[in-house]
């Protein structure tokens, strides 16, 4: 063979060699690209692991359950499935009540409170800044703050100077948060509501607007869990909230905050088996539920069931599931999700 012949042949190789290459290459990325869309779409199934054993029971604040009679107009007339088993996280708490009351001895004085504080209850704390006239309440067992201010006998508070607009509000709320270190990521990335309220006759209460308004509050959510909301025993508010004036006063700008301060472990959790949409509407039906938002009627009709997370507001050491029931006038009921078999 000559060179010329040798020359032309090599270039056919490498021609069709680099073509072939190229064929294989994209018919292996293909089927990668199929193998992920068909597990996306076809899970492998792992039991869940219950690493935690029994858990303990929901504890939800007291309250009085009456019989009523559900019935059910939910979307597409379809009672929704969920996968049979949900995560469970870790909540860290205090080592020690002296350990953690130093450190909430420290965000105190972030917050302006720098006296000594009075312990009123076994674990409760409270804080006085004479200066400003305000009360800062702290739970050092379950990480509570509640500041307080006697805003509805300021007069001065009645007629606004600067009613603050949604973004200016949720600024001023994020930066005093961060102020004394309490603005995690769970916060910063979790949503944002804000309502308008008018304090008058010695009464607060909400308004429409801007315009009607001489207060605003701030609630801000933690980050979903594995995209399901968390939700405290206080429906229509979040388990972080502040109350800002409308003054220009440095000191009387937050006059209430709300701050249950919970630290869950996202990277620590098991799984456990859950109930059915169904089992979870029996126990709605026969009573065994809490009334998040109760109503007199004694008819509900339910429009929505979904799942979320409880934010507990005792002690314990999980973040565990439930099932929210939405119903007409407000109505909204949790049952725990979790198998009751699997609970202490």
């Amino acid at each position: 063979m000559s060179l010329t012949q040798t020359a032309y042949t090599s270039r056919k190789i490498i021609k069709f060699g680099g073509i072939g290459l190229i064929a294989v290459s994209l018919l292996w990325s293909i089927s990668k690209l199929a193998y992920k869309a068909y597990l996306a779409a076809n899970p492998p199934y792992y039991s869940p692991t219950i690493k935690y054993g029994l858990l303990p029971k929901i504890v939800f604040t007291e309250k009085k359950t009456e019989q009523k009679n559900f019935s059910f107009e939910l979307p597409n007339d379809e009672i929704p499935s969920f996968l049979d088993q949900s995560k469970v996280y870790i909540i860290y708490k205090p080592i020690t009540t002296f350990l953690a009351l130093d450190e909430d001895t420290k965000t105190a004085n972030n917050f302006g409170f720098v006296d000594k504080p009075v312990e009123i209850k076994d674990g409760i704390y409270e804080f006085k800044n004479n200066t400003t006239n305000k009360t800062l309440t702290v739970n050092v067992l379950d990480g509570h703050f509640q500041m307080s201010y006697p805003y509805l006998s300021d007069q001065l508070l009645l007629i606004p100077e600067e009613v603050p607009t949604r973004d200016k509000a949720i600024s001023v709320a994020s930066n005093f948060l961060s102020s004394a270190n309490k603005y995690g990521k769970d916060l910063e990335n979790g949503e944002k509501k804000v309502s308008f309220w008018k304090i008058s006759d010695s009464d607060l209460k909400s308004v429409e607007s801007q315009s009607e308004a001489n207060a605003v509050r701030v609630d801000l959510y933690r980050e979903n869990l594995d995209g399901y909301k968390l939700l405290s025993s206080n429906f229509n508010k979040a388990s972080v909230s502040i109350l800002i004036s409308g003054s220009k006063t440095e000191a009387k700008k937050i006059i209430e905050f709300n701050i249950k301060d919970i630290s869950i472990d996202r990277e620590s959790y098991s799984t456990y088996p859950i109930k059915t949409a169904e089992e979870a509407i029996n126990s709605l039906k026969t009573g065994n539920y809490w009334p998040a938002i109760d109503v007199e009627n004694k008819e509900v009709i339910i429009r929505r069931i979904y799942l979320a997370y409880f934010e507990p507001g005792t002690l314990t050491n999980f973040l565990q599931p439930i099932f929210v029931f939405e119903g007409d006038n407000g109505f909204v009921a949790y049952v725990p999700a979790i198998k009751s078999e699997y609970l202490q």
